[in-house]
Parts: structure tokens; sequence; C-alpha cells
């Protein structure tokens, strides 16, 4: 039934930069805290070159905790779809797990994503660089790759890169 495969990236961490907030790291709040890192354009560019469709999957409660406007959210989003080749954003803005949410480690945004877009995710990857992360994929049963940066060095996983430019070679090493 499902045919396509597919890459889901976590957002903060992974394809922006944390900032740093009251004595910790954060999502940014505002287009201009928004800063790519610099491995994640070209990765992105091999990943869909080698027929990956291409889906960030983030939790952004700052907008339901009104810590964060919807137009700042709207700007970034631009800049992601300007600059790198995605095909969907999935957002949760639960500010806590519920029961029938989409809040991470709850697997529904990717979900979401198989349902329309027809991914076989026996043939995806999720990339991201926390616990919730890991166990987002565990629930959709998608294999997991843990992008390491110097924020998570304390996080331990067998498949992992430090930066995501190895992340096609990793994918070809698993399969």
């Amino acid at each position: 039934m499902y045919k396509r495969k597919a890459i889901f990236f976590d957002r903060d961490g992974v394809i922006n930069k944390l900032i740093h907030r009251e004595d910790g790291l954060y999502s940014p709040r505002t287009f201009d805290d928004f800063n790519f890192y610099q491995d994640v354009a070209s990765c992105i560019k091999q990943l869909a070159e080698n027929g990956f469709l291409i889906f960030i999957v983030s939790n952004q409660p700052d907008i339901s905790r009104k810590k964060m406007l919807t137009e700042e959210l709207n700007k970034i989003d631009i800049e992601i779809n300007k600059k790198l080749n995605i095909d969907q954003i999935y957002y949760s803005f639960d500010s806590k797990l519920v029961s029938g949410g989409s809040k991470k480690p709850s697997p529904k945004m990717i979900f979401e994503a198989r349902d329309k877009w027809n991914i076989d995710l026996s043939k995806s990857y999720f990339l991201g660089d926390s616990i919730v992360d890991m166990e987002c994929a565990k629930n959709a049963n998608v294999s997991f790759i843990l992008v390491r940066r110097k924020h998570n060095q304390d996080i331990e996983y067998p498949y992992y890169v430090d930066d995501l430019n190895n992340v096609h070679r990793m994918i070809n090493d698993i399969i």
C-alpha cells in the first residue's frame, strides 16, 4: 500500500541552532533568532536527489503558551521553504502530552504524513537530537538516527552522525 520513502527531521537542534535563554538552550521564538546549521541544506538536497520525501516534525508549544507569535513562526517557515527542499512541515502546538494529541513522542505527525504522502515507514528515517525524538521514532516504528550537536553529547544511540552530510552514507550502511 505505502510506497514512498521519507526522512523526518526534528527542527530545533537539528535544522536550526538552539537559543541561550534562562540558563538553558531553547527553540527560537523570533525570526531574528533563527539560524540554520551549515550542514542542513546540502544534506537535504542529497537526500531529495536520492528519492526521499523531506518532512519536519516539531513540537512548538510556545505558540499555545503565548510565548511566540504565529507571525514569527510563519516568517521562519517562509525562510525554511526558501532555503530547503521541504515537502511539508508538521507542528504540534500542544503544551502538554494529552491523549490523542500530537506532541512528540506521539507519532501522530508522522502518521499524518504517512497517510497523506503514501509513505512506507519501513523505508524511512527520523533524524533527531533528543530522547523525545527517539521515542517518537520508536512509537512510529521508524528507524532513528541521532544528530549529535554540542548541546546533546550526553545522549547515547548506536546510529548517530556528527555532521548531517554523513546521513546519506549512514543510511546506505543501515540498508
